[in-house]
């Protein structure tokens, strides 16, 4: 059986604290736990080039497109 829940860890005990019940586990019965960090708003950089989105069109947007692509060249990925 598997269920996803939510816990908050406490780094002065190593611990993370539940925010909701869970059903169907025996008293200090053992478990398996995958942690995964939950990204919020406010952990997100800031990223001011974004207001610069859709300036170029057309012709000026591909020009530099190419100018960037051959200024900063990116291997291909081989598999």
């Amino acid at each position: 059986m598997s269920k996803v829940i939510r816990a908050e860890y406490d780094d002065a005990t190593n611990s993370l604290q539940l925010l909701e019940p869970v059903e169907g586990f025996g008293s200090h019965e053992t478990v398996s736990v995958t942690i995964q960090h939950e990204v919020t708003p406010e952990d997100v950089p800031e990223r001011p080039w974004m207001k610069f989105r859709g300036i170029l069109k057309g012709e000026d947007a591909e020009s530099f497109g190419r100018a960037i692509d051959e200024a900063f060249p990116i291997d291909p990925v081989h598999k």
